[in-house]
């Protein structure tokens, strides 16, 4: 067990993510963006999941439109952006190793129509960088596993960032002091996880998972899907908790594991959900990001209303992620059709 190179990521969250939020020269550079009016979000997989989650959140917080694309939807679909002042629209790109191809044809088509454009990597130099007018750095460093941890939760935080200092009507101190506080919290959350995950033997044979959630957290029920489908190699899903009703449900049966993720978003409806999983006797594991409460089957991890408690419950989805596959005594970083990327060309260079 803990022997997955996940593991040594997931420990460096706490510090990378405390330095990142003090970096006064990020947040020099996202005030070179004020008087935005709208963002395109374009992004593949965890930074597309970490784009949707944190959207709706910056244009809470700053009124800014925001809408999220995959690349190919984003070329074929944002007919939307046709209406926009280019004056004030931007189009935001995300790549942890800034070389992710659909993102990249995605801005040079935007940039060539006169957008501006903002790039989020982790790799200076890299072509998004070159590509785009603002460059952002997640400050994370290399990450080479196949499911992305510290790179996700470092893109959460900036995209916060964003929303934070571009808003003119919040106390920007409160939300920073609960982003550290949340923060400073994120190896407890871990280790509380590891701790039940042990005594209860989790996951032993998983076939199949659910995860549910809603409000900011549907798109972290989108990642904790994303992140055991790629450690796990199995089927997984994801749905909001007012949808799973909608024929999601009629799929569940003995061997289903189901994810349910709670930070006090249609509260009424996801404890009926959990009692009737548990009265069925589907195996359901509650992380709860609301008040605590001493239950069996949940894993607390902390109450953040500002942000939901998005780090935290993704924490935990990410310190399942590596024990599920571990515990079955397989790699969660190991060969998985690993070739296809190269084989239709994915990144460049």
């Amino acid at each position: 067990m803990f022997e997955s190179i996940m593991w040594k990521y997931m420990d460096e969250e706490r510090k990378l993510l405390s330095d990142l939020i003090e970096k006064e020269e990020i947040k020099n550079k996202i005030r070179q963006i004020d008087g935005t009016r709208s963002i395109y979000f374009v992004a593949h997989g965890s930074s597309y999941n970490a784009a949707m989650s944190i959207a709706p959140f910056i244009t809470r917080l700053t009124g800014i439109r925001t809408y999220v694309y995959t690349p190919s939807n984003f070329r074929y679909n944002a007919i939307s952006i046709d209406e926009e002042d280019k004056t004030y629209t931007r189009v935001l790109g995300i790549s942890q190793t800034g070389t992710s191809r659909g993102v990249l044809e995605a801005l040079e088509d935007a940039k060539a129509k006169g957008y501006g454009i903002i790039g989020i990597t982790a790799v200076k130099d890299s072509p998004l960088e070159k590509l785009s007018d603002v460059t952002l750095d997640l400050c994370c460093g290399n990450e080479d596993s196949n499911a992305k941890t510290k790179g996700y939760s470092s893109t959460l935080v900036l995209l916060m960032m964003i929303g934070i200092e571009l808003s003119r009507s919040i106390d920007k101190a409160s939300y920073y002091d609960e982003l550290k506080e949340e923060i400073s919290k994120l190896d407890e959350v871990r280790d509380d996880t590891i701790r039940w995950c042990e005594e209860h033997r989790y996951g032993i044979g998983m076939e199949n998972l659910y995860v549910i959630g809603n409000g900011m957290n549907f798109a972290s029920a989108m990642e904790g899907q994303l992140k055991v489908m790629e450690t796990m190699c199995i089927p997984t899903m994801f749905n909001d908790i007012e949808e799973f009703s909608h024929g999601m449900h009629r799929s569940l049966n003995e061997r289903s594991y189901v994810l349910l993720l709670n930070a006090g978003c249609d509260q009424e409806l996801v404890e009926k959900t959990r009692d009737y999983l548990e009265e069925k006797k589907i195996r359901v594991l509650e992380i709860n990001g609301e008040k605590k409460v001493d239950r069996e089957n949940v894993i607390n991890v902390g109450h953040y209303p500002k942000t939901a408690s998005l780090l935290a419950i993704i924490m935990a989805i990410q310190a399942i992620s590596a024990f599920v596959p571990e515990i079955n005594g397989l790699d969660p970083n190991r060969n998985a059709n690993n070739d296809y990327t190269d084989f239709v060309e994915t990144r460049v260079g």
